[in-house]
């Protein structure tokens, strides 16, 4: 990774195969052709890349071929080898070119590092005629540490010198990585236009790199400086332009030389003014410039160095350009041998101090010479610490060398035939720190390697070497998947955005663990920090950084799985509603994936049936989306209930965890979290439906056996030999045996004589008292669905409430149709006289004289209105229960503890009725059935009212089967 974060586990495995002291790594080519290595790329993970460049015959061309060999921090070295063909790059770029600043090779390579890994920049230059040079453009390609190619981008067109015949001039570009990895990398060129001018003009643009692997250019700009400038990153993610200026004014007071800078934020096209680094009345001899960020105090450093041993100066400043200490460190190399003509490099070291080593030729006259090099560690009490190699060390003919990140110096050795070689040693620390790899840090807790308890390290704790303040970076808590660098998002805390999450007390950082984020029983825990999370309070500069590790262990247990839901933000809702099916579908598929990620459990724990409903309380109708976590399969899987507890606090965190990056994630609504949905028995309502049901069916029992009880004593006052027990379940048999015929399970022929029909015509069955309630309750239950439930699925609700109000309307037309029909027919007890000859001629005299009175007590629908305004009162009554189900009007016909209407009604009455009925299952039950289906196959919770509604609707459109035969059989006996 970049300078935002560090691998701590690597300060203590740099290399398995390494001493303390010295160790050499060797390595031998299959080919035979002669090579040299053209450059070491070091990263901050302490991984190395070395550049093979093959000679072809001693010209000024090399093997077509990108060579590279990976040397991975275990020792583990992974040759790359990448043809012209492959690469897709022209022959001209493997030859040097001679220009007047000397030989330059137009391939490069640089090394940089996203949040997805390690890549390498390579520029080269494509033409569109190889021999017209201002037909050549500049172009950078990414690639992997395994060969693979992400992009190639243009970055402009080639320098192209027209002071000398229009050469071509490669490589006149610098690229400097951001300290922070997801903010790339600048490109700064010098512009061909600019040749003849004291001034030149100089293209600056800032790249960032796509999760793809894309390159995208957020800022160009152009910039004159009147010497090429050094370019370094800040701290605070921003780049620093440094150039030198001397004059040479008369005046003894007037600064003479100077160190000059220009700040240019990250993203921004604006440069800050020039700011004064460093200036002296006095005429430097200034043979090198070295300007880095200074790991070991705050801000960034500049090393002045004078003439050839006579010291240096350090110049201390802010990313803003304020410099807050100059000092002047008159060093002198300790004497040696046979040193004539010795080329100095002094390096900033992360642990204090200073590499301090000069180099020469071991042979002054061959070009091709290995060089002789000492090295020292430079204290701050300007002492000089040797070094574990001996003096000189050889190293090969380009000098080649690199300090990693945990301070051991890498350098190439001389090649021997077809074997190259690099010589490692550790270089004294001038401070050592706390196992950090930062000397910022004091402690932490918990610490490094600690094994913490799932769920119950409540604070992470960071104890700072200076006081501090919180600032605009983040802290990221990863979990380690075994597979790629830093592994997995647990938590992201931005040190200003979620304060509530994060306090700070002098030099201490309190960081709040959310449940979800130590979850994972065995596993490794990293700890990045951006450099600014945190400022140092005196210069409000930010600091550098630190990672470390956790690890925690916990005993199992299996569970089954667990359905639940969570709810999209209004946006998300909007954005949901925009896309087409497939597109639903993997937004479903998406948000499985990010959520699996996030909580670090298989893909195939958490899964969807991609069905998603509307959030009725909410006044926004923002969605419910359906998401279940599966049970675990084997002994070692993760726990349903910690999924579930995980999710909930990841999701009510999403500000600081990885679910508020994600494609599909990022639309979920924080405050709802992750809401699981209870089998129907642990819901509240569903209990609270059901007993309302039940209380409903056990009230309808009661009245059913208070209306047979009354029965049972008016028999027994008129059958002494009779109990009223006894009476009461003859009764009820009685009425069960009718219910049977009248479901006609039972031959349609006459019992002779009715000699089995014990009670008169007027006394109809009990049991319809459930009929008639169960229309009332399915009538409720409608009403009920299509208010509470309905609503959750697009469409239902209106198509709900039109069959709840329409075939109403319907039914009541029909009803008061009937109504009027008895009303207006003609008076007559034709009917009634049709009756009493009838049971005369059967010489039934006593039983036709009971007929006879009771026929007189029957009256027509107009003279029993006539009779009481009450009546008129429940025939409204009637009349509405009708508009829920036809069959309400049999009422007329029913009695009840006594109570009868004693209305005469014609023969059409009942077969209306039952024309009504079937009616009303034509155009109310079938298409509820459509409706319910419907529901069912999109809602995400099954409750207790869906589904007793749909039985409900099954149950009457049995009706169907049943209302037929009646109305054949009731015309039949017309007949007779």
């Amino acid at each position: 990774m970049k300078l935002n974060q560090l691998l701590i586990f690597l300060s203590i495995i740099i290399f398995a195969t390494l001493p303390v002291k010295s160790n050499f790594i060797t390595y031998t080519e299959r080919e035979t052709t002669e090579f040299e290595i053209g450059n070491i790329l070091a990263y901050e993970d302490n991984t190395i890349i070395l550049q093979i460049v093959r000679n072809l015959s001693g010209g000024n061309c090399f093997e077509t071929y990108i060579s590279l060999r990976v040397i991975y921090p275990n020792g583990t070295i992974t040759p790359i080898d990448l043809s012209m063909e492959e690469l897709g790059i022209q022959s001209f770029n493997f030859c040097t070119v001679n220009t007047v600043i000397g030989s330059l090779n137009p391939i490069n390579l640089y090394n940089i590092e996203t949040k997805e890994g390690n890549f390498i920049l390579v520029t080269y230059t494509e033409a569109v005629d190889v021999n017209n040079p201002f037909t050549y453009d500049d172009y950078v390609m990414l690639i992997d540490l395994n060969g693979k190619i992400y992009s190639k981008t243009l970055m402009g067109s080639s320098l192209v010198d027209p002071t000398n015949n229009n050469t071509w001039a490669p490589q006149q570009y610098k690229i400097i990585t951001n300290v922070n990895n997801e903010q790339g990398f600048l490109y700064f060129t010098f512009l061909s236009s600019s040749f003849n001018n004291t001034v030149i003009n100089y293209n600056l643009t800032q790249w960032i790199i796509n999760e793809d692997g894309s390159l995208s250019n957020i800022v160009a700009m152009v910039l004159p400086f009147k010497y090429p400038p050094s370019i370094i990153p800040t701290v605070d993610g921003g780049y620093m332009l440094i150039y030198f200026n001397t004059t040479t004014s008369q005046d003894s007071f007037t600064s003479q030389s100077g160190l000059y800078a220009m700040y240019c934020g990250y993203g921004s096209n604006i440069v800050r003014e020039p700011v004064i680094l460093y200036e002296t009345i006095l005429e430097l001899n200034i043979t090198s410039l070295d300007c880095v960020i200074s790991y070991s105090e705050v801000g960034q450093i500049c090393l002045i160095t004078l003439q050839s041993n006579s010291g240096f100066i350090k110049v201390n400043f802010l990313s803003g350009g304020s410099v807050f200490s100059v000092k002047y460190r008159d060093v002198t190399l300790p004497t040696q041998n046979n040193i004539t003509d010795p080329q100095f490099l002094i390096m900033p070291l992360r642990f204090g101090g200073y590499f301090y080593s000069f180099n020469q030729p071991t042979n002054i006259s061959d070009v091709q010479s290995p060089y002789d090099i000492w090295g020292y560690v430079l204290d701050d009490n300007d002492n000089y610490i040797q070094w574990n190699l001996s003096y000189p060390t050889k190293s090969d003919s380009n000098s080649i060398r690199q300090v990693l990140t945990n301070n051991t110096l890498v350098m190439a050795q001389p090649i021997v035939g077809q074997n190259w070689s690099l010589i490692t040693t550790d270089l004294y620390k001038v401070h050592e720190d706390s196992g950090y790899n930062n000397l910022f840090i004091s402690n932490t807790y918990p610490t490094i390697d600690q094994n913490i308890t799932a769920r119950e390290t409540n604070f992470l704790t960071i104890t700072y070497t200076i006081p501090i303040v919180l600032s605009n970076g983040t802290i990221t808590i990863f979990q380690s998947n075994g597979i790629s660098n830093p592994g997995i998002v647990r938590q992201t805390i931005n040190g200003l955005n979620n304060q509530k999450y994060v306090t700070t007390n002098n030099n201490t950082v309190s960081v709040t663990i959310i449940e979800s984020t130590f979850n994972n029983p065995g596993s490794t825990y990293y700890v990045t920090i951006e450099n600014n999370f945190v400022s140092s309070q005196l210069y409000n500069e930010p600091l550098y950084v630190l990672e470390e590790k956790e690890e925690e262990s916990k005993i199992k247990q299996i569970f089954d799985g667990i359905y639940g839901k969570v709810k999209l933000t209004q946006n998300g809702t909007s954005h949901f509603n925009s896309l087409n099916s497939n597109q639903k579908n993997e937004f479903f598929n998406n948000l499985t994936q990010e959520l699996a990620n996030a909580v670090v459990v298989a893909t195939d724990r958490i899964t969807t049936n991609y069905r998603f409903v509307i959030d009725t309380e909410s006044s926004s109708k923002q969605y419910l989306l359906s998401i279940k976590i599966e049970k675990p399969q084997y002994a070692s899987d993760r726990e349903t209930d910690l999924i579930v507890k995980d999710l909930i606090a990841m999701i009510q965190n999403m500000d600081i965890t990885v679910l508020a990056s994600g494609n599909s994630s990022k639309y979920l609504e924080s405050i709802y979290g992750y809401e699981t949905i209870p089998r129907w028995y642990e819901n509240p309502d569903n209990i609270f439906q059901f007993f309302s049901t039940v209380t409903f069916f056990l009230i309808l029992t009661i009245l059913c056996f208070i209306s047979i009880y009354y029965d049972a004593k008016n028999e027994v006052k008129s059958n002494a030999n009779s109990n009223v027990i006894k009476t009461f379940f003859n009764i009820m048999i009685r009425d069960i045996y009718d219910l049977i015929q009248f479901l006609h399970l039972f031959s349609r022929k006459k019992k002779v004589d009715d000699e089995k029909k014990v009670v008169d015509e007027d006394k109809s069955n009990h049991f319809k008292i459930y009929l008639y309630g169960f229309n009332v309750l399915s009538f409720v239950l409608d009403i009920l669905f299509a208010k509470i439930e309905a609503a959750s699925v697009k469409n239902i609700f209106f198509a709900s409430v039109f069959f709840v109000t329409v075939p109403y309307v319907i039914k009541l037309g029909y009803v008061v149709y009937i109504i009027i029909n008895e009303l207006v027919r003609k008076e007559n007890s034709e009917d009634s006289v049709q009756l009493l000859n009838e049971e005369d001629l059967n010489g039934q005299q006593d039983d036709s004289q009971g007929q006879q009175n009771k026929a007189k007590e029957k009256v027509t629908i107009k003279k029993w209105l006539e009779d009481s305004k009450d009546h008129k009162i429940v025939l409204v009554i009637l009349i509405s229960l009708a508009g829920t189900d036809v069959g309400a009007l049999e009422m007329f016909n029913f009695q009840f503890c006594g109570y009868k209407f004693n209305v005469e009604l014609s023969e059409e009455f009942e077969e209306r009725i039952i024309l009504g009925e079937i009616i009303g299952i034509i155009i109310k039950n079938i298409p509820d059935l459509a409706i319910r289906i419907y529901f069912l196959s999109k809602a995400i919770d099954f409750s207790y009212l869906s589904s007793l509604t749909l039985l409900i609707t099954v149950i009457k459109i049995l009706g169907l089967i049943i209302k037929p035969i009646k109305l054949k059989k009731i015309r039949e006996k017309k007949k007779e």
